[in-house]
């Protein structure tokens, strides 16, 4: 019995003060996470350098993954035409066509990016190599045309020139020296790598089996769901899984057509320019302005200013006044994409605020580069659109509003009723030590009247 008493006694103790347990599991996490983030600290460069091994271990099926992904438009529109009348005329018609439709978009996805290559990438490296080699002449015809500007002012001409000598040489041996030497070791080494040709081949034939088997794939996937998951548990993870992907396919197709579309059409603009006189500069350089804009209008929203910026400079380096008329012809482009071909094009595919889509492209390019900020705004929005959903599941379990603009203005939940009330001035916390000693002084006064009040009532 003596025994026991003590253990009672415990029990009592836990029972009349259950928020103890709740400190010490509070403790136990706090402890647990601040050892695991040590730990991830410690490791860290290890478990980044894991990982880059196992993404080169794995480069080959994301090739593939990534192309079949891209080229399942293609796929799925050969076969709603071509599986109806094999599987009427053969036996292994369907099976015939699934082979028949991967094989042919393969060769239509290789057939276009090789023509693009065959068209763009020559005269890209012409262009590029010819810009470089003659950068030295196009600062010297931007000197001359700087200082006939400044002839009136000698003081603030001599000042300028000095700068501008010291810049342009910097750049000029910055061109020599590192940009054409690692320009020719980039050129030669994306032709002569082998291992990169061995992932690429590799990432064909895994696509291939991707576009061949994917209804194989998402069975699976949905059956092993089921088996780990309850009924409506599952459902709503393909739910989910369903609209990832039609947020990133919508928005990843509907961006490379975009740009296709804008690059395309700054090509004409340019050479349309040329034709007319208010541009000078060589035609090939047109191909390689138009192929930067179209590269970077991938990039959401700070993609036009990306492209825009280097393509003036590299026209302000041959004349000034063509860079002026450059930069009104990329506005009233960006306006069409923006107004016009981007809405028409994309729509709302990821239903983001502009706010998101600039924190989204900042945070994932940050980490991930150009990749990043190419893929940021859907990955975000796939992320925003979870978040917002297990907000709006927990406010339903507590029978509160899920509407976002109830919670608009200075309105609170009452905790009694959990209907909103409107704060009053009266209501808000104080924040200057002012409005603190204020506030002091009011309970006081406030508590001094309680008591005097009690005491004329029990004097009463």
């Amino acid at each position: 019995m003596s025994v026991e008493e003590p253990t009672q006694q415990n029990k009592s103790k836990f029972r009349a003060h259950p928020h103890y347990f709740q400190w010490g599991l509070t403790a136990f996490c706090v402890i647990v996470s601040s050892a695991i983030v040590v730990f991830l600290l410690q490791w860290l460069p290890f478990i980044w350098t894991m990982f880059q091994k196992l993404l080169g271990i794995l480069s080959p099926f994301i090739y593939g993954f990534v192309m079949a992904y891209l080229l399942m438009p293609v796929f799925n529109a050969l076969y709603k035409r071509i599986q109806p009348r094999l599987s009427r005329r053969l036996k292994n018609g369907t099976r015939i066509a699934k082979g028949l439709c991967s094989i042919l978009t393969l060769l239509i996805g290789i057939a276009v990016v090789g023509i693009l290559l065959w068209m763009v990438l020559p005269q890209l490296i012409v262009s590029v190599f010819s810009l470089l080699e003659s950068m030295d002449t196009y600062l010297n015809e931007i000197s001359g045309w700087v200082a006939s500007l400044l002839k009136d002012n000698p003081v603030i001409e001599r000042n300028f020139l000095q700068i501008y000598e010291e810049f342009s040489q910097q750049i000029v041996n910055w061109v020599q020296n590192i940009a054409l030497p690692q320009l020719v070791a980039l050129m030669t080494g994306v032709v002569t790598t082998v291992s990169v040709l061995f992932d690429i081949l590799i990432g064909i034939i895994i696509a291939l089996y991707i576009l061949n088997s994917k209804d194989t794939f998402c069975a699976q996937a949905k059956k092993v769901t089921y088996s780990l998951f309850s009924i409506d548990r599952a459902n709503r993870i393909m739910g989910r899984v369903a609209y990832v992907h039609r947020v990133f396919g919508g928005f990843i197709t509907g961006k490379l057509i975009d740009s296709l579309i804008i690059g395309v059409l700054c090509f004409i603009g340019l050479r349309l320019l040329i034709g007319f006189g208010l541009m000078t500069m060589d035609q090939s350089y047109a191909l390689l302005i138009s192929v930067i804009i179209g590269v970077t209008n991938i990039i959401p929203f700070f993609g036009p200013f990306i492209g825009a910026i280097p393509s003036t400079i590299l026209i302000m380096v041959i004349s000034p006044v063509q860079a002026v008329y450059f930069v009104l012809f990329v506005l009233a482009l960006q306006q069409f994409d923006g107004n016009i071909l981007g809405p028409k094009i994309l729509g709302n595919s990821t239903g983001l605020s502009s706010f998101w889509v600039m924190f989204a492209i900042l945070l994932f390019g940050g980490v991930f580069g150009f990749a990043g900020m190419a893929v940021g705004v859907p990955l975000f929005a796939v992320l925003y659109s979870a978040v917002t959903e297990v907000v709006c599941s927990l406010l339903k379990k507590r029978g509160l509003s899920v509407d976002t603009n109830d919670y608009r203005g200075p309105r609170r939940l009452d905790p009694v009723t959990g209907e909103f009330v409107v704060i009053t001035e009266e209501d808000r916390p104080p924040v200057s030590a002012k409005e603190r000693r204020r506030a002091a002084e009011k309970a006081r006064v406030q508590k001094a009247r309680a008591q005097k009040q009690q005491e004329e009532q029990k004097k009463d």
